[in-house]
C-alpha cells in the first residue's frame, strides 16, 4: 500500500520528537521496519487539568468532556445563551441566521455566562432589538410575532400573522399610547383638524349590518386598535353611539349613530337594518371599524362597509354604501405649528392673518387646532409666503402651501427627513412586512432644522436604514474587520475554508431575506474574532494526547498527454504547470500556496507527496500513477484539491484542450489498490491543552504542555500542542 502518513497515535503522543525515526521522501512507495531502537517515552500525569473545575468528566486521553453550559479545556469557561445570529455568513443561498453565542451581537462573559450586548440589543442572548428607553413609558414594548398577533392593520381591518420569518420574535417596537408617536414614543402628538379654508368635504360614514336575534350574544367595535364596549343586538342607536364614544380615539360626541329600518334594534334575524356611523371628530378617511364577533352564538354575523367602495345589503337588496371622508385631518389644521415636546398648536399669526382653536367645523372651540380663522385670510402662512419654501395657492381661496421637496407644515418651514423601509410596520399581509416607506425607517427622530434623523442606538445611514456592525458606527469592527452587509457576508462564505456560490438576498420579492442589504455584521481581519472583532484569536491545533487518529490523505490520478493544468486549494491556485511536472516539483508549488504556506512552520511544508509508479511524471498517459498528498501540518479533515483542466490533453479522448483528466479521491475512496483517508485530528483553540487570553491572543497552557511546531514536537506555533515528557531512558524492544 502507500507509504503510510497517518498517524495511528500510541498513548505516547510525542512519537515526532522522542522517536527519531527516518523520514521518508518523494519516493516510491515502501513499507520499512524498525529494530530495537533505545527511545525516552514520557510519562505524564493522566490527570485532567484542574480536574475539569468540577464542570466536567475526565475521559482516557486526560482530556475534559465538559457538562452543559461549560467549556474550555478545563471546563473553567462559561458558555452563554445562543440565539439566531442577526448577521453572520449564509450556509446555502438564502439562508443564514443560524443559533449563535450572544445572537452575534454580544461578547460572551466567561466567568459569569452573561451576553455583554451591544447598544440597541437586550434580551439574555442578545436577541431582540430594544425599544428605546422602554417606549418612553407611554407604549407597549412587542415583539413583530405579538404586533400582529394582537392587532389589527389600519387600513384593511385585516388580521396577519407574523410567525415564519427569522426576526418575528427577534425585531421589537413601540405600539404607542393613545396621543404619542415616534418609534420610542416620545413626540407628544398636537390635535388635528380640518383646515378651514377648504370647502365641499364630507365626514367619513361607514356601514354596519348585523344578524342576530336579541339573544345571540353581544359584539366590539375596535377603532385604531380600541375597542368600544359591548353592543348587544337589542341596542338603540343612542345605546350603539355611547359605546362606540368609550373608544378614546373617538370620543364624547364623536360619532352620530342612526337606523335604516324603524326597527329600534341594532341588529334583526333577516338583517333588515342597516347601521350608520357617522365620525364627527375624526376627519379624513378612516380605518374600517373592526368588529370582534367571539361573544356572539353561533349564526349571527357582522358586517362593515368601511373601505372605498365597499358596501352592505339590507333586506330589500338595497346596497348602503361607505361614505370616505374628505377633510383634512392635519396636525394643527395645518394652520399652525406643532410643538412635539407639549403636544400643543402655535398657531399661524402673520401678516395680519390670524388663526386659533376650533370646533372642527370651522368656528371657535376647544379642540386645541387652528381650524378656525379669526381674521379674514389673504396671505398663505408665513412671514414670507410659505417661508420661502413652497407655493401658494391663492386662486382658490385656501391659501395653502404646496411645500418644495424637503419641506413641510402649514407654512414649509419645517424639514422633513428621508423616507426609508421600515423596520417596524405592521404586516401588510402574513408573513410580510418591512415593506412600508416611512420617515427615518422608524428607528430615528426626525430634526425638523436640519432634515436629518436622529437614529435609535445600533442603527444608522440618512434614514436610519441599516443595522449597524458591532463596535459603533464611528469606530466599525473596532477597526480589525469589514463592516459588510448580508449579502456582502454570504459572497465571502466559505465551506470548510472552500469559496461558496452562496447569494443572500439577491430576490427583493423574497420576504425572508428583507434584510439582505440592511443588517450589517462584521467580518475580521485574521487574529481577530466577536462580532465586533474585538477579540484576539489564538492559535489551534491537534491535541497532544489523544490517540488512534489520522492526517488527512488525498489521492488523485492524472491521465494526460500534454498541455498543463492548475490545482486550488481553499481560494489559493497555482499557475499553469506542464503536465510532465515531477511530483517532487509539485510538491514545491503546493507548499507554495498561501492557503497551505500562512502559518505552517514545519521546514519540510503543510503536505508531502508520495507516488505509485516507477516514474515521479504527475500526469501519464495511461493513468497509472497514483499520488498520495499526505496533509503533515493541517489537523482535522480538509477540503480536496480542485483540479483545472480546461488546458489538458489526452490523445486518446480526442487530444482536445479539456480531455485531459484529474480525478480526486478523498474521506476513504479508493483507486487500484490504494485508499485515502479522512482527518479525524483534532484543530482545537490552544489545542485544547490550555485557555485562550482573548485579550492578547496567546495561549495559557496548562502543566506539561507548551508551544508545538504545529506537528507535535516542540516549537513556536503558539498553541500548547507540544506535551512536555517526564523522561526516562529504556534499551530494549518497543513493540
Amino acid at each position: 500500500m502507500l507509504y503510510p502518513r497517518s498517524r495511528s497515535r500510541s498513548r505516547f503522543r510525542s512519537t515526532r520528537s522522542s522517536l527519531s525515526l527516518p523520514f521518508l521522501t518523494l519516493t516510491t512507495f515502501t513499507l520499512l521496519s524498525f529494530g530495537p531502537l533505545p527511545i525516552s517515552f514520557p510519562f505524564v500525569d493522566a490527570r485532567c487539568a484542574n480536574l475539569c473545575s468540577g464542570h466536567g468528566s475526565c475521559d482516557i486521553y486526560s482530556r475534559c468532556n465538559c457538562y452543559e453550559g461549560y467549556t474550555g479545556g478545563d471546563c473553567s469557561e462559561r458558555i452563554c445563551p445562543f440565539g439566531p445570529a442577526w448577521a453572520d455568513e449564509a450556509i446555502a443561498t438564502d439562508v443564514a441566521h443560524i443559533e449563535s453565542e450572544c445572537s452575534n451581537r454580544g461578547l460572551c462573559n466567561r466567568r459569569t455566562g452573561e451576553c455583554d450586548c451591544m447598544d440597541g440589543f437586550t434580551g439574555i442572548a442578545c436577541e431582540r432589538t430594544e425599544c428605546a428607553d422602554d417606549c418612553n413609558r407611554h407604549g407597549r414594548c412587542l415583539s413583530l410575532y405579538d404586533f400582529a398577533k394582537d392587532y389589527y392593520d389600519d387600513k384593511t381591518s385585516e388580521n396577519f400573522a407574523y410567525e415564519y420569518i427569522w426576526d418575528a420574535h427577534m425585531m421589537y417596537g413601540c405600539i404607542c399610547d393613545e396621543g404619542y408617536s415616534g418609534h420610542d414614543c416620545s413626540i407628544v402628538d398636537c390635535p388635528t383638524g380640518d383646515d378651514p379654508l377648504t370647502g365641499s368635504q364630507v365626514n367619513e360614514v361607514q356601514k354596519i349590518k348585523c344578524v342576530a336575534n336579541t339573544h345571540s350574544g353581544y359584539f366590539v367595535l375596535y377603532h385604531q386598535k380600541y375597542p368600544s364596549s359591548a353592543i348587544y343586538p337589542s341596542y338603540s342607536n343612542t345605546q350603539v353611539k355611547a359605546a362606540l364614544e368609550e373608544i378614546p380615539t373617538i370620543g364624547k360626541g364623536g360619532v352620530s349613530v342612526s337606523f335604516s329600518s324603524a326597527s329600534s334594534t341594532a341588529c334583526s334575524q333577516s338583517g333588515a337594518n342597516i347601521i350608520s356611523v357617522e365620525f364627527l371628530s375624526n376627519f379624513g378617511p378612516l380605518a374600517p371599524l373592526i368588529p370582534y364577533t367571539d361573544k356572539l352564538l353561533a349564526g349571527a354575523y357582522i358586517e362593515i362597509a368601511g373601505n372605498e367602495g365597499e358596501f352592505v345589503t339590507d333586506e330589500q337588496k338595497k346596497n348602503h354604501r361607505v361614505i370616505k371622508g374628505t377633510k383634512e385631518n392635519d396636525y394643527c389644521s395645518g394652520r399652525g405649528l406643532c410643538n412635539t415636546e407639549e403636544g400643543w398648536c402655535d398657531c399661524y399669526d402673520t401678516n395680519g392673518d390670524t388663526y386659533g382653536s376650533s370646533n372642527g367645523y370651522g368656528n371657535g372651540g376647544i379642540r386645541g387646532d387652528c381650524g378656525y380663522a379669526l381674521t379674514t385670510i389673504r396671505h398663505c402662512p408665513g412671514e414670507v409666503a410659505c417661508s420661502g419654501h413652497g407655493k401658494c395657492n391663492s386662486d382658490d381661496g385656501s391659501y395653502k402651501c404646496s411645500c418644495a421637496v424637503g419641506w413641510q407644515g402649514g407654512d414649509c418651514s419645517e424639514r422633513s427627513c428621508p423616507f426609508g423601509l421600515s423596520w417596524y410596520n405592521y404586516p401588510t399581509g402574513n408573513d410580510m412586512a418591512h415593506d412600508i416607506e416611512v420617515e427615518c425607517s422608524n428607528k430615528g427622530i426626525c430634526d425638523r432644522v436640519t432634515g436629518e434623523c436622529v437614529c435609535a442606538e445600533g442603527f444608522y445611514g440618512g434614514a436610519c436604514e441599516y443595522m449597524a456592525c458591532g463596535g459603533g458606527i464611528e469606530n466599525p469592527c473596532n477597526g480589525h474587520g469589514q463592516c459588510k452587509s448580508m449579502m456582502e457576508l454570504a459572497l465571502i462564505a466559505n465551506d470548510n475554508g472552500d469559496a461558496t456560490d452562496f447569494t443572500y438576498g439577491s430576490d427583493p420579492n423574497n420576504y425572508d431575506t428583507w434584510d439582505g442589504h440592511r443588517i450589517h455584521g462584521c467580518y475580521c481581519d485574521d487574529g481577530y474574532e466577536g462580532y465586533d472583532c474585538s477579540l484576539r484569536t489564538c492559535p489551534s491545533g491537534d491535541d497532544p494526547a489523544t490517540y488512534g487518529q489520522s492526517d488527512e490523505i488525498q489521492l488523485f490520478v492524472c491521465t494526460a498527454t500534454s498541455g498543463s493544468f492548475k490545482l486550488k486549494f481553499r481560494q489559493a491556485e497555482t499557475e499553469y504547470l506542464p503536465y510532465d511536472i515531477t511530483v517532487p516539483e509539485l510538491q514545491t508549488y503546493l507548499n507554495d500556496l498561501s492557503s497551505l504556506k500562512d502559518g505552517i512552520l514545519s521546514s519540510v511544508g503543510a503536505v508531502t507527496l508520495n507516488y505509485s509508479s516507477n516514474s515521479n511524471v504527475t500526469c501519464t498517459s495511461d493513468g497509472s500513477n497514483v499520488v498520495q498528498i499526505n496533509f503533515i501540518a493541517i489537523p482535522s479533515d480538509v477540503p480536496a484539491f480542485i483540479p483545472t483542466v480546461d488546458q489538458l490533453v489526452d490523445d486518446a479522448m480526442g487530444g482536445t484542450l479539456g480531455s485531459g483528466s484529474f480525478d480526486f479521491y478523498t474521506n476513504g475512496a479508493s483507486v487500484s489498490t490504494y485508499t485515502s483517508v479522512k482527518g479525524t485530528t483534532e484543530n482545537d483553540v490552544c489545542s485544547n491543552r490550555g485557555l485562550c487570553n482573548r485579550e492578547t491572543g496567546i495561549c495559557e497552557c496548562f502543566p506539561g504542555f507548551a508551544s508545538s511546531d504545529g506537528q507535535n514536537a516542540h516549537g513556536f506555533y503558539g498553541d500548547c500542542g507540544y506535551r512536555v515528557p517526564k523522561t526516562t531512558t529504556y534499551s530494549g524492544d518497543y513493540q
